[in-house]
Parts: C-alpha cells; structure tokens; sequence
C-alpha cells in the first residue's frame, strides 16, 4: 500500500495560517483506517489553542506520532463556500525547503548512504554529532535503531516512509527527533535513491528546530 503523501487529496503548500474561534475547519486523517491516529488527531484539534495553526496541530501530534504532517487543502480545491480542510497524515512527505541552500556549510555536510536494508553504511562526522554517537557505532545499524524507545509507533512509521520512498524515488520531509537527553528538535531530511550508485541511497540532514 502507497503512503499517502503531499501530492494526495489535492493538497496545499500553505502552512501555519491563523484562524479565529468560529472559522469553520474541518480535519480529515489518513490513514483513514488507523483508528487510533484518527481519533488521536481529532482530539489534539479539538483542544488547539486559538488562534489554531496546522503548524501547532502538527507539534501536537508529533509528541506521540514523530512523523505526522500536517497541511491545509489548496483554496482552489475549497468547495465554495465550505469549511477550510486541514489534512493530518500519521506519516508523510510534505516537503521542505531545499537542504543546502539556506545552512551554513558545517550543517549541510550532515549526510549518510544508506543501503537497501536501510542500514547506514557512511556517515559524515556531522551527522554522527546530531544522532550524538560516534561514526563507528552507527555504521552496520538500521535507521530505527536510533530511534526514540518512547515512541511506541516510530519503526512502523519508518517502514511507512521507507515505502514510499522506494516507490518515488525521493523523499524530502521533516520529523521530531528527540536528543539524547529528551528534549525535542525538529530535522529535515532528503533521501535519494542511487545517489552515490545502485543500492547506495544519499540522507541529507539539517536541525531546523531546537530548544530555544
């Protein structure tokens, strides 16, 4: 099964816009048929704070679910004068600005080559800093192997993404991951297919958003 992504249910590149109580928003969550996020979803839009943002839904659901997106429908793809849609995906790539145009040099050389069986088999010094683990014990494992173990869904939102990767080609997102001590951060990360030759996959990453 594909993993929806950004391209899906004619979505919008906006993100963050305000609105005031009484602004009529409907949230649709996909997938449709995982219960739990859906109804996970629902009640972290229920209880957002005014003025409500798909920019804090998603640091919402993004405390259970690292992955989740958030964007809001397209205003061409409204119907007249109906509810605004907002779109909450459990896992999803939804794009992000291009990594490497907008870093200082010493970020954008935070990379890794990942095989088929997403084990990473090179990493750059400066990737190994963000995972906060030296090179030579990340080398040989698995993506999900530095994952957070309090997040109970994180490896099968992996395989989620990794699927869809497979199938594009690319992907290009961002997601929660946590240092070593708990406290959050966000990270973006592009993923190439082949980059560096058959079965040897380019990871780009960046933090965008850290403790303040």
């Amino acid at each position: 099964m594909r993993v929806a992504s950004s391209s899906d249910h004619a979505l919008g590149s906006v993100r963050g816009s305000d609105y005031a109580l009484g602004v009529d928003v409907k949230l649709h969550a996909f997938p449709s048929r995982d219960r739990e996020f859906h109804d996970f979803a629902q009640a972290a839009f229920n209880v957002l704070a005014e003025p409500r943002t798909t920019e804090a839904l998603q640091r919402a659901l993004r405390i259970r679910y690292p992955a989740a997106a958030v964007t809001q429908q397209a205003e061409l793809a409204r119907n007249g004068d109906g509810p605004i849609v907002w779109y909450a995906f459990r896992t999803a790539a939804i794009g992000v600005p291009p990594i490497g145009a907008d870093v200082a040099p010493a970020n954008a050389e935070a990379w890794a080559i990942i095989d088929d069986d997403r084990r990473f088999v090179e990493v750059s010094k400066a990737l190994a800093a963000i995972v906060e683990l030296p090179v030579r014990r990340i080398l040989g494992h698995r993506i999900e192997d530095f994952s957070n173990p309090g997040d109970p869904t994180i490896r099968d939102d992996i395989a989620r993404l990794w699927i869809e990767f497979k199938d594009g080609g690319t992907i290009s997102s961002s997601l929660r991951f946590n240092y070593a001590d708990g406290r959050p951060r966000e990270l973006a990360y592009r993923l190439v297919a082949d980059e560096n030759g058959e079965g040897r996959h380019r990871l780009v990453v960046r933090v965008i958003q850290a403790p303040g």
